[in-house]
């Protein structure tokens, strides 16, 4: 796959930055992370893992470059539309899909006259069919797009959790054929801030809900510029979410003194929020997400730890049932987590316990 090879900083605020991945998948960074003054349209690389995310501004030649693959980019684009206008009428995606469909049904026909021959042909062509489809994982989609091994025309078949429902939406990328189609979004580890985007008819999605899990059979295409996309030919509903356990342990009671005297167990599990970071705590303290210095309870009755990570680190507040957080809404009836550099600026960022 010919990547592109920038990210776009498209909104900065005095607390965070956003920037437009080269995926098209978008990126929340806080301001005080950066080693650099960000401005709207700079161009950056983008650096991240498991835990950390490092922005890098692009150097001021590779800029430039930019700037002429840009203009040389636009000339070929005119030329080519202009040629293609004379040659080739436009086809989506369907139609080319339509057109595949009706040359099996031409070449089965046509052997029609040997019924023999004919379940012959019927059977290899559903046979081959099944054998181009690639069975991967979410991870390794997004592993292929990134170093270039994706084929186009390829299909790839993969098993994910829905994450993000609050953005799911009409699609709005740069293929043109895929205006009519909605946006998803699923889990992949190498992802774990925004997850991995698929485009799919809305038909194909009725009743999901983030926390389901589903079956992706993926087609890639190329735009003009031989960028790749990929998008769902088919997917279907596999589980659905259990929510009785997660009733049962989040509305545990939070035993603060026995927390200040480092015993953990009131909290011990894992806390997730609706980006997909977890936070997971045993009786002894955490065991993912740093390790605790510090703690004291607040005048409001929150609890406060001050975590270290390597060379950085970060706040973490536990809010008991009832107690509210100023910022931002959350539910009151459960058990509340907060975390990080900087105060939340969103109720996706907030914490709950799942086991």
């Amino acid at each position: 796959m010919k990547n592109k090879k920038h990210n776009q900083i498209i909104h900065v605020s005095e607390t965070h930055i956003i920037i437009r991945l080269h995926t098209n998948e978008t990126l929340n960074v806080p301001i005080n992370e950066l080693t650099f003054h960000p401005k709207v349209n700079d161009i950056v690389e983008v650096y991240q893992n498991q835990n950390h995310v490092v922005v890098c501004p692009l150097p001021q030649n590779n800029k430039l470059w930019i700037l002429i693959s840009s203009i040389t980019l636009l000339l070929l684009t005119i030329i080519g539309a202009t040629f293609l206008f004379f040659r080739h009428p436009d086809r989506n995606i369907e139609t080319v899909d339509s057109h595949s469909s009706q040359q099996i049904s031409s070449t089965t026909s046509s052997s029609s006259a040997s019924s023999t021959s004919s379940s012959s042909t019927s059977t290899t062509s559903s046979s081959s069919t099944e054998d181009s489809i690639i069975d991967t994982t979410a991870e390794e989609l997004r592993d292929m797009e990134n170093d270039g091994r994706l084929k186009t025309g390829q299909l790839y078949r993969f098993t994910a959790e829905l994450i993000r429902q609050s953005f799911w939406g009409e699609y709005n990328g740069n293929l043109q054929q895929l205006s009519s189609y909605y946006s998803v979004w699923v889990r992949a580890s190498n992802a774990p801030i925004t997850g991995i985007e698929i485009p799919i008819k809305k038909s194909l999605i009725k009743g999901w809900k983030e926390g389901m899990t589903a079956t992706f059979t993926v087609k890639i295409a190329e735009d003009s510029e031989h960028f790749q996309y990929r998008f769902a030919t088919d997917a279907t509903l596999i589980t659905t979410p259990t929510e009785e356990k997660h009733t049962e342990n989040t509305t545990q009671e939070i035993d603060t003194q026995a927390i200040l005297h480092g015993d953990y167990s009131s909290v011990a599990g894992t806390w997730r929020n609706e980006l997909g970071h977890e936070i997971v705590f045993n009786k002894n303290g955490l065991v993912k997400g740093g390790q605790i210095y510090k703690s004291g309870i607040g005048s409001d009755g929150q609890i406060g730890f001050s975590v270290s990570t390597g060379p950085t680190g970060y706040g973490m507040s536990v809010y008991p049932i009832g107690i509210t957080i100023k910022w931002i809404d959350s539910d009151l009836s459960k058990n509340r987590i907060i975390a990080g550099q900087t105060a939340p600026n969103s109720s996706e960022q907030v914490f709950y316990k799942i086991d």
